[in-house]
């Protein structure tokens, strides 16, 4: 590693610590730059390990706190961390160390570190609204905290709705209240919402996998297509009808949710809803002027045009022509968005 490093470095000897998975490690680092840092431990965690590390860098009296990877090992005596990506605030602190010890101009110093890329995570995300906790520390230390609520989630992390902006790389405590659930992340991604004063973040879970205590399906897609099932066919009406969808959800409580439908089909429907859910998930799907229910699933989702809203097709179980209607023959047109 130390024959490819193109980041400046700086000799640092103050304690670090090092939070994996399962263990914590204590020791003092030997270098530092704004790619990571050299650790001197007998307790050396194996290649590859998430870390959270927690230091000082002259002359701040704060400990900056940040997401890294172990990717190098001499075991029972040393590891280097490779940052995942720094807050703004803390690569500026250990720019402006390195700028004094070696006596570098910050321009002269790479904006960005290039080693330790985050590690492509993979799970299935279903969309789900879920309140979260957020509690951090901002630039001068100063504890935060604000209630956000989860857009979409997958076994290692989440889609968030929040107020506050945060830096790739900034490290948040997220609280479940409703499971008591609490884990640490890390900010992956930011993006504006469509709601003015909202922004979206994609964190990551870090040193452990399902926060959520669900059971995540295997291979749905995010943004699903039709899953190929039952090849049904049948025209489509266009008819606007006021319907109600019961289910339990992973935490075992029963909701409801009023929405209407677009579409008609023989053997389902295309449905507006303020709430969505992943393919393959079953409900009773009710028509209060009808007085009739039938148990559904979904087939397809996708955002609606209107901010917050989703669209929805939606296929019968067990009822030919639940509606009611005479549709006429039309083999070439399958129900799909």
């Amino acid at each position: 590693m130390a024959s490819k490093r193109k980041q400046p470095r700086a000799p640092l000897l103050t304690q670090v610590e090092a939070q994996g998975k399962t263990a914590v490690t204590l020791g003092r680092t030997s270098d530092i730059g704004v790619g990571g840092l050299l650790i001197e431990t007998p307790e050396t965690l194996a290649e590859g390990a998430t870390v959270v590390v927690r230091f000082f860098v002259p002359p701040g009296s704060t400990a900056l706190e940040a997401a890294g990877r172990v990717v190098r090992c001499q075991p029972g005596k040393s590891m280097a961390i490779a940052f995942l990506g720094l807050p703004e605030g803390h690569r500026r602190k250990i720019l402006d160390y390195v700028r004094r010890v070696q006596g570098d101009s910050a321009e002269n110093l790479p904006l960005e570190p290039e080693a330790g890329q985050p590690q492509q995570r993979r799970s299935t995300r279903i969309p789900r609204r879920v309140a979260v906790v957020l509690s951090w520390q901002d630039q001068e230390g100063h504890p935060r905290q604000e209630a956000a609520e989860t857009q979409r989630l997958s076994r290692n992390g989440a889609m968030l709705l929040a107020f506050n902006e945060f830096t790739p790389g900034s490290l948040v405590r997220m609280l479940v209240p409703d499971t008591g659930q609490e884990g640490l992340t890390r900010v992956v991604w930011t993006a504006a919402a469509e709601v003015p004063g909202r922004i979206y973040l994609g964190v990551e879970v870090m040193g452990q996998e399902n926060l959520w205590g669900i059971d995540f399906p295997r291979d749905w897609p995010l943004e699903a297509e039709t899953p190929r099932i039952a090849r049904r066919r049948s025209t489509r009406l266009p008819r606007r009808m006021d319907v109600v969808l019961n289910w339990v959800d992973e935490y075992g409580r029963v909701r409801e949710e009023e929405g209407h439908t677009r579409m008609l089909s023989r053997h389902g429907a295309a449905v507006t809803l303020l709430v969505t859910f992943p393919v393959r998930q079953r409900f009773r799907f009710g028509v209060p002027k009808m007085e009739r229910e039938v148990e559904a699933h979904v087939v397809w989702a996708r955002p609606n045009e209107v901010p917050g809203r989703s669209d929805l097709g939606v296929e019968f179980l067990g009822a030919d022509n639940f509606w009611g209607i005479l549709f006429p023959p039309d083999p070439g047109s399958p129900l799909k968005h």
